[in-house]
């Protein structure tokens, strides 16, 4: 880069160049460690990726318990616990083939749980929706919701 100084009139010049303190010997040789790292550094992402689902599945549990309450039948409920309290335990101990099964049985337990109470609440809304009526056929629970637009989508690419 060459610059010239308005005031003074004088030049100045710089040069910069890249200087590589590695042989192409060790650039190769570091090339070859990268490579015959790269499995293991694979399993490791695959460790911590497991763990992370592991932990955020905890949270959902623990998060869908709570505001399902006593909805959620007392067996149901239990499985959900202890499949919990397995999995903490199998993350608290690193132990990766223990997380992955334990949080495949949480996944179900979990499904069989919301399954059953959203089943529950549909059974009773159910029975709720067909024994009152206004007197012109339509249920109560019906009337009140004129305002609903029953529409479809679809995106087009």
């Amino acid at each position: 880069v060459t610059a010239k100084d308005k005031g003074s009139g004088k030049e100045q010049s710089i040069s910069i160049t890249g200087a590589s303190t590695l042989s192409d010997n060790e650039v190769d040789r570091m090339v070859k460690d990268a490579e015959s790292n790269a499995a293991a550094d694979k399993e490791k992402r695959e460790k911590i990726d497991v763990k992370n689902q592991a932990e955020t599945l905890i949270y959902q549990a623990e998060k869908q318990l709570g505001e399902l309450g006593d909805k959620v039948a007392a067996d149901d409920k239990a499985k959900v616990e202890g499949f919990t309290a397995d999995l903490k335990a199998a993350v608290e101990q690193d132990d990766t083939p223990a997380i992955k099964a334990t949080l495949e049985q949480l996944q179900q337990a979990l499904y069989a749980a919301g399954a059953s109470v959203y089943q529950q609440a549909g059974a009773e809304g159910a029975s709720a929706g067909t024994s009152g009526g206004n007197g012109n056929g339509a249920s109560a629970a019906n009337s009140s919701a004129d305002d609903v637009i029953d529409a479809e989508f679809t995106e087009s690419k």
